[in-house]
């Protein structure tokens, strides 16, 4: 077997391919090209397994490498970062070191999604930033209100309040700009509803979406961010393991007698920390246990460590969603801490009714 690493980057990317003993048998810089690429895929002795760190672009060149390859592999760009020397760094020596550590099989990997996957990403994360942008211009709008001593109060993502704006009688040059501004802010409404009713046909053949968003608080839109975030539930073993993914699990230090609960881990999934942090509130609200159970914390530690326990909560009834593959249903963690321990003593469970979504 004979181990490749690579170094991706824009325009080029060095690989490194050494044997099953840990020699060198090629190192070269090639340029990101389809046919460049194809062409070296061709010389690289078989079989062989290719790992590349995971970058923003890294897709094309697994798409091209799994046409030749035994096995592609993207590595945690974060974890490698171990493994990596302080003093000394090159484009070969980081090949090298991919390469290398996927031969001793210590290599940190991340999942590669699957083609649908990846485009409902980008839909997705082209919402998103559609939204930001339109709250960017909102801002900017309010902020030029103000300084003209202007009402700026209300909803600007609504036709009701932009149309009351009365901007008549300023001048010229700010006339010109809130009026820009207005079409930018109502274009950004017709294209973000577009894209909604987009996002909401795509994930209307999904049957995991769709249980999803029986949970109070998730719509069309934070359920296929949350599925196409986790991918596969079935990767995870357990629930600590997609809490620690999610970024909802705190650093623990420990040494001798001394334990430390420190802030939420940075290596997680960023969009699937935020989206479970954005729509808490609303599973707080309908959920009147978890209001008890938030004010309760809040009281005791503080707001924030309140919202991210009742965000872990809500993250544990999705991991049991999708494992289960059935819908919410409103007695979730009271049926289930009576039925764990019993399961766990072999026990088998009668319900004398029928649950909701069962």
């Amino acid at each position: 077997m004979y181990y490749v690493g690579v170094d991706l980057h824009k325009e080029r990317s060095w690989f490194y391919i050494m044997d099953a003993t840990g020699n060198k048998v090629d190192s070269k810089s090639i340029s990101n090209n389809p046919m460049p690429l194809k062409e070296y895929f061709l010389t690289v002795p078989k079989p062989f397994t290719l790992a590349v760190e995971a970058t923003y672009n890294s897709y094309f060149l697994i798409d091209t490498a799994q046409e030749y390859a035994d096995k592609v592999y993207m590595a945690d760009s974060y974890e490698l970062k171990a493994f990596a020397k302080r003093h000394k760094k090159t484009d070969k020596i980081d090949a090298r070191l991919i390469a290398d550590v996927l031969r001793k099989g210590y290599l940190p990997i991340v999942t590669i999604p699957d083609e649908r996957t990846r485009k409902i990403r980008s839909i997705l994360r082209y919402r998103m930033n559609l939204v930001a942008d339109r709250s960017r211009s909102i801002a900017q709008l309010k902020t030029l209100l103000d300084r003209l001593g202007e009402d700026s109060n209300g909803d600007f993502t609504t036709y009701k309040r932009l149309d009351s704006l009365n901007y008549s009688h300023l001048d010229e040059e700010y006339q010109t700009v809130i009026c820009g501004y207005i079409k930018r802010i109502t274009e950004s409404i017709e294209h973000v509803s577009d894209i909604e009713r987009f996002i909401k046909e795509c994930a209307s053949n999904d049957p995991d979406i769709l249980n999803l968003i029986t949970i109070p608080g998730l719509s069309y839109f934070s359920a296929a961010l949350i599925k196409s975030e986790i991918i596969d539930i079935n990767r995870f073993s357990c629930f600590e393991k997609l809490c620690a993914y999610a970024g909802l699990a705190p650093k623990v230090s420990q040494s001798a007698d001394k334990l430390i609960h420190g802030q939420l881990s940075t290596n997680r999934r960023k969009y699937l920390q935020w989206i479970l942090l954005e729509v808490v509130w609303q599973f707080i609200r309908k959920m009147p246990d978890k209001t008890d159970k938030y004010n309760a914390i809040a009281k005791r530690k503080s707001a924030n460590t309140a919202k991210v326990a009742i965000a872990r909560d809500m993250l544990k009834v999705i991991y049991h969603i999708l494992k289960d593959k059935r819908q919410f249903y409103k007695n979730e963690e009271k049926i289930r801490s009576v039925a764990e321990p019993a399961l766990k003593r072999g026990l088998k469970l009668r319900i004398t009714r029928k649950l909701p979504g069962v």
